[in-house]
């Protein structure tokens, strides 16, 4: 290894261990939600590659990594709980104008909460960004790679400016950035019926199938407006009979365990085929679902 990749690798764990120590110190302050003794142990994201083309947006992402703890102190001292249908509105009109594609509402479960992390508020905002369809195509490529990194930077700002929004508006909020974050993602999107999750364990919704990212605010909105339904429920049935993204893995890194399927972090090589080659990606939900019933 050079001296360069020598240098990028020591400062990539100083920024990785600054972003968990300030996501650590949220279970000191009053009133958080802590995780449960079911909740799983977070790893450490992966380093992405750095390259010259990159580095600016890399730099954005840990930047914006901090901020979603920095930015706690202008959470408002008494931050309203209640909300009506216009705020609502307001609300998914403006995440739409600054590219977020999706936006769902849950009650977040304390198993979902990383162990040892805590967030602020127990109510939560989904947001998901699509990911550019040519790109995921592409994989494994350094077009693949550079579009990861591009998304996960814009919805990263993306999520803190809505967490702003919100604390215009006089209510709490808390936001988890999508390369790293406090809770398991494509679960709690799961329970807020925006999908379902596939073997790969990436969630596969019906606009885009697994191709997305996804960020949450947690927030004092008590009486967010939940989907109490799934219809994506027969996803998993679907997904038992294909299992294209097992076979195609090429470091073999999605087991199957106590008929449960595991993604083995160390083999996982971060390719991408598992979200190229997914049925989901290359024939439409609608398609899919009808040939299903």
């Amino acid at each position: 290894m050079g001296i360069i990749e020598q240098i990028k690798n020591k400062y990539a764990d100083y920024r990785l261990n600054k972003i968990n120590k300030l996501e650590n110190s949220v279970k000191e302050k009053e009133g958080c939600v802590m995780a449960s003794a079911l909740s799983p142990e977070k790893l450490m994201p992966d380093k992405l590659k750095i390259t010259l083309k990159t580095l600016p947006k890399q730099l954005s992402i840990a930047k914006n990594m901090e901020f979603t703890v920095k930015s706690l102190k202008a959470n408002p001292k008494n931050p309203g709980i209640e909300a009506d249908n216009e705020f609502f509105d307001e609300l998914e009109n403006y995440a739409k104008s600054v590219s977020i594609d999706k936006v769902g509402y849950v009650k977040v479960p304390q198993e979902l909460i990383f162990k040892d992390k805590a967030i602020s508020y127990e109510n939560a905002i989904i947001l998901i960004m699509e990911m550019d369809k040519k790109a995921v195509d592409a994989a494994p490529s350094d077009e693949t790679q550079e579009m990861g990194v591009i998304t996960y930077d814009e919805l990263g700002k993306k999520t803190n400016e809505i967490a702003n929004f919100l604390r215009e508006k006089r209510f709490g909020s808390h936001a988890s950035h999508p390369a790293g974050g406090f809770v398991m993602y494509p679960h709690l999107a799961q329970y807020a019926g925006l999908g379902y999750r596939g073997r790969h364990g990436m969630l596969i919704t019906p606009e885009f199938g697994p191709r997305q990212r996804i960020s949450v605010i947690f927030t004092s909105i008590q009486n967010l407006p939940v989907n109490d339904l799934n219809e994506h429920l027969w996803i998993p049935d679907f997904c038992a009979k294909c299992g294209k993204c097992i076979r195609k893995c090429p470091g073999n890194a999605i087991v199957e365990k106590d008929s449960r399927t595991k993604i083995i972090k160390d083999l996982c090589h971060g390719c991408t085929i598992c979200m190229r080659d997914c049925s989901f990606n290359n024939v439409r939900y609608e398609n899919i679902r009808n040939k299903y019933h």
